[in-house]
């Protein structure tokens, strides 16, 4: 078959197509008639348009450390460190500098990938509104 122009062909390790074509079976977000190829496309543009725009800007938060049963993210508009505890026992966190268990840094800790494989291996969920 001839590629389309303007189009690359990119080979990837299978098991990497694998687990992207089961995200785009599961993204109920995504058209009904969206094509796989098309999917792919627009997730890598979205990821090249937001590391510009890290590049240009820098990140408002950052993952600094997670150590015992606390987390440090350096919150970039403030300037400082804000230490986020960890809470077994309730299964949640805590934001030491916003004294709340939703804030923007709590969102965060779940949104980087090293802190919340963790979380989730010991029990942790994110708080999901329900319909």
């Amino acid at each position: 078959m001839a590629q389309k122009k303007g189009w690359l062909t990119v080979q990837v390790r299978e098991e990497v197509k694998n687990n992207l074509f089961d995200i785009y079976n599961k993204d109920k977000k995504r058209p009904s008639n969206q094509k796989f190829t098309a999917y792919l496309d627009l997730i890598l543009k979205n990821t090249i348009e937001f590391n510009k725009q890290v590049t240009k800007y820098g990140p408002f938060l950052e993952f600094t450390s997670a150590i015992d049963n606390h987390i440090v993210v350096k919150d970039n508009t403030m300037n400082r460190l804000v230490t986020i505890f960890i809470n077994s026992k309730n299964k949640e966190l805590q934001c030491d500098f916003c004294q709340k268990t939703d804030c923007l840094h709590i969102g965060f800790c779940y949104a980087v990938p090293e802190i919340y494989k963790v979380l989730i291996e010991n029990g942790f969920r994110p708080n999901k509104d329900r319909k």
